[in-house]
């Protein structure tokens, strides 16, 4: 069992929004919303959710939006080019209703990264909120995960990642990053482990 302290500790939620979480998404030939759902990640999420909120801890969500007509042809992005985001839905860009923000969290915006910390304004509300230790949270695994772990890092956060908390596209891609990576930089437990020391 992983103790946290309450103080100075912040949950976030990465990218759990409908477009990559349902089979009707528009990111769906991804394949993430076939893990999200084998895995219970979702409801996974909402316990971290509901021991954050009676705690007292901040939620800080992060949505990921895509400007495919700036994206340079590389890697996934290739991939995400071929996403008409005009024709999304507002259904599909909002996050998962069960999970949905409360008036009192707070929602950070990232476009054309992977990096929640890149060109938003994250960094700046954790340390308003006088933030070191953050739980994180959300998909996938292997890309917008791992990447704002590893940036967490590089700015002196303690990161905690819960690993039923967290998908991706195949068992593969999401067992390296937790067995190997996460652990290298942080620490890693579940949901139903992790307790809030008051």
């Amino acid at each position: 069992m992983s103790n946290i302290k309450r103080e100075g500790t912040a949950l976030i939620v990465i990218d759990m929004q409908n477009f990559i979480l349902e089979e009707k998404g528009a990111a769906a030939f991804f394949g993430v919303w076939k893990q999200v759902k084998e895995k219970d990640t979702v409801k996974n999420v909402q316990k971290a959710i509901e021991k954050a909120r009676n705690s007292g801890i901040p939620i800080i969500y992060v949505q990921t939006f895509v400007r495919p007509q700036v994206l340079p042809d590389v890697g996934i992005w290739k991939d995400f080019k071929q996403i008409d985001f005009s024709k999304a839905s507002p259904w599909e860009l909002e996050i998962a209703e069960e999970i949905k923000p409360r008036p009192e969290d707070f929602i950070v915006t990232k476009y054309n990264t992977m990096d929640a910390f890149h060109n938003t304004d994250l960094d700046a509300i954790l340390k308003g909120l006088k933030c070191d230790t953050l739980i994180i949270t959300g998909v996938a695994t292997n890309f917008c995960v791992e990447t704002t772990v590893r940036s967490a890092m590089n700015r002196a956060y303690n990161v905690v990642v819960l690993s039923d908390c967290v998908a991706t596209v195949s068992e593969e891609a999401q067992a390296f990053p937790i067995a190997v990576i996460f652990p290298s930089l942080g620490e890693v437990t579940t949901a139903d482990r992790f307790e809030i020391a008051l």
